[in-house]
């Protein structure tokens, strides 16, 4: 049960409702390529921001976009080191990609600023979802990049959120990978949950277990009962998880979630073995909703590597259900 302290303007009648949703977008996000064979494409959150818009018309909902701006040094510093930190930012240079690219470099500090932006409509600014397709970023790790993550954004969020503003954080990771650099960067931060359901075996290779004592969870998705683990790879294993994140949740009693909806577990996804289906996904947002109607939610887009079809249906039509 949500013991929310974030409050929405007290006289309802002036409340906007189209801050109720806020959706974080640039057209800069299209130019996030490291090389035009790469799987991350940058033109996948420009068709789901397309996508999106068209849903929530067709819907009747509302909304405001907002831009990103680019991520403060301190932010960058709450949990990353000063020399990685460095050496994007000043040398341009990652092992995410080849050579000098002061042009990737700067979108890697907006991503950031992105994501901080939703959590600022969410705290600040009365909205209830916020959107930030480019967003969680969650293989990043204290002093490098990983897996195509340059900064951790969701971490720095929950820094922020816990820290600043004294809330819980319950971080949901439906992406196909274990969302190991979430959990490494805030295992030591008793107001952070993190909960991963994934395909084992996958990159980056963990998330086998979890830690309790440490709000860390796992749930590898495997194709048969595998020593406790989760059975089946489709919507059903997928549904089984997130019914076992919303238990853990009678506990710690989340103020804030944020929702890592990596679309790489779609079965078309070129990534993973998963077998996700996109109305398997929409159950997720739906539930989330039903069960948490009130509670402050930020989306992150993760992983997706079909940027013309799946990933962006995935990402807009997830966004929209949370929306309602």
């Amino acid at each position: 049960m949500i013991h929310g302290l974030i409050t929405k303007e007290s006289d309802a009648k002036t409340q906007n409702k189209a801050t109720d949703t806020v959706l974080v977008h640039s057209d800069q996000y299209a130019n996030w390529i490291f090389d035009p064979t790469h799987p991350t494409q940058g033109r996948r959150f420009i068709n789901a921001q397309r996508l999106f818009v068209d849903l929530m018309k067709d819907s009747g909902a509302s909304f405001t976009e907002v831009e990103p701006r680019p991520a403060k040094l301190e932010e960058l510093l709450r949990v990353h080191s000063p020399g990685y930190v460095d050496e994007v930012l000043n040398q341009y240079i990652s092992d995410e990609w080849r050579g000098v690219r002061s042009d990737m470099a700067e979108l890697a500090s907006i991503f950031v600023g992105g994501t901080l932006t939703a959590l600022d409509a969410l705290l600040n600014k009365g909205a209830r979802t916020a959107i930030h397709f480019p967003g969680a970023k969650h293989h990043a790790q204290f002093d490098h990049s990983s897996g195509f993550c340059i900064f951790a954004d969701f971490a720095i969020a929950a820094d922020i959120a816990t820290k600043d503003y004294g809330l819980n954080v319950a971080i949901l990771d439906i992406d196909a990978h274990h969302g190991d650099g979430t959990e490494n960067l805030t295992a030591d931060n008793p107001k952070v949950l993190t909960f991963s359901i994934h395909e084992k075996g996958i990159f980056p290779g963990t998330g086998n277990e979890s830690n309790p004592e440490k709000n860390i969870y796992n749930y590898p998705l495997v194709s048969a009962i595998d020593g406790g683990a989760a059975v089946g790879k489709g919507d059903d294993g997928l549904e089984s998880g997130v019914a076992e994140f919303v238990h853990k949740l009678d506990a710690f009693k989340p103020d804030i979630f944020f929702i890592t909806c990596g679309a790489d577990g779609h079965a078309e996804d070129p990534l993973s073995h998963l077998q996700y289906s996109v109305e398997g996904y929409v159950g997720i947002a739906t539930l989330m909703r039903k069960l948490y109607p009130d509670a402050p939610i930020l989306l992150g887009g993760a992983g997706g590597y079909l940027p013309d079809t799946r990933t962006p249906e995935v990402w807009a039509q997830f966004a929209c259900e949370l929306s309602k």
